[in-house]
């Protein structure tokens, strides 16, 4: 199995189409969008492949649940190529400035863990450079944003992602998986795994092994247990 290869699922073609429309918001709209759902969905994984499609022009940052002020800007600047200088404003300047001179697409994951605080200077950097964001977080962020009152309704993009499909699973096995793997035998493994991604992945892989080492060609249904 391939495991290292991203597949084009659904939930990776919302996300795509989340941080490309907030690359195109005209100065003067709030270019801040969410994308949420839950864990194991693909989201890290669609975040991640996109920033590195899109180099040039995005940056993707995984936020840390005892993030200080000063250590989330020295990691934006780290990430824009900058030398982070001694003192918050300096970071602050710092960062503004390299926004201006070449605006990037920040991608900032697990957002649940970003404190209130630090979502307030987030905007603040959103009002000062016009510079997008798309916020990534699992179950709760809504209502955690929601609660930050005027940031909330800033948010130009809000986009749930959803248990995969049957067809993105067959896309994956298709694409990743070194045998066959029948539709019904996709649907039983869709149920065992309740749509999540990473549960499914694990179960084919469980079965692909197996089938390997009974020699079978492909995963039939009779062979998808508990």
């Amino acid at each position: 199995m391939k495991t290292n290869k991203v597949v084009k699922t659904s939930n990776l073609a919302q996300l795509v189409s989340v941080a490309d429309r907030l690359t195109k918001v005209e100065a003067g709209v709030p270019g801040m969008g969410l994308v949420h759902g839950q864990r194991g969905l693909g989201k890290t994984t669609a975040a991640i492949w996109y920033a590195a499609q899109k180099a040039n022009n995005t940056v993707y940052v995984r936020a840390k649940g005892d993030w200080s002020y000063s250590w989330m800007m020295e990691e934006l600047l780290i990430e824009f190529g900058a030398t982070p200088r001694r003192g918050d404003k300096a970071k602050y300047d710092d960062l503004i400035n390299a926004l201006l001179e070449k605006p990037r697409l920040i991608i900032l994951d697990e957002a649940n863990q970003v404190s209130p605080k630090l979502i307030e200077t987030l905007r603040t950097i959103n009002d000062m450079t016009h510079n997008p964001i798309m916020f990534i977080g699992h179950e709760g962020v809504v209502d955690k944003f929601r609660r930050q009152g005027p940031f909330f309704d800033r948010l130009l993009y809000i986009a749930e992602v959803k248990p995969i499909t049957i067809d993105d699973l067959g896309r994956f096995a298709e694409e990743c998986m070194e045998i066959g793997v029948d539709r019904e035998a996709l649907g039983k493994v869709l149920k065992l795994a309740d749509g999540n991604f990473r549960r499914a992945v694990v179960k084919l892989k469980g079965f692909e092994d197996r089938a390997k080492g009974t020699l079978a060609k492909a995963i039939t249904a009779e062979m998808v247990k508990e």
